[in-house]
């Protein structure tokens, strides 16, 4: 996994941003809660910002098999420059490391 922390980020406005509010949605650290069950576009670079006060894991996978991509740390970012295109219609999940994030959002960006 990659951590990475940055003070601020714009996201792009378009329709291939999906997001989680913590505060509707707690993200428990026992297992992932899904963001999407179908990504909309493939995407070779995600950006995934991550206003909570814990550090989440963005996974993909069918639940309960999730594998972690990469973790963000509390009030920042990571910017994926993926190997492989992620497929659209990918399953895609976040977990918490170490406390439950229940405030606060999480986004991702998918770019082709």
């Amino acid at each position: 996994m990659i951590l990475f922390s940055v003070s601020s980020f714009s996201s792009p406005n378009n329709a291939n941003v999906l997001s989680l509010s913590a505060t509707s949605t707690n993200i428990p650290t026992s297992s992932y809660v899904q963001l999407s069950s179908s990504s909309p576009i493939p995407a070779s670079k995600l950006v995934i910002v991550n206003t909570t006060s814990s550090i989440v894991t963005l996974g993909t996978g069918s639940s309960g098999s999730e594998v972690g991509l990469v973790a963000v740390l509390p009030s920042g970012m990571a910017v994926l420059q993926l190997g492989a295109v992620l497929s659209s219609g990918t399953r895609l999940a976040l977990e918490a490391i170490g406390s439950a994030a229940s405030s606060g959002y999480v986004t991702v960006s998918l770019i082709p």
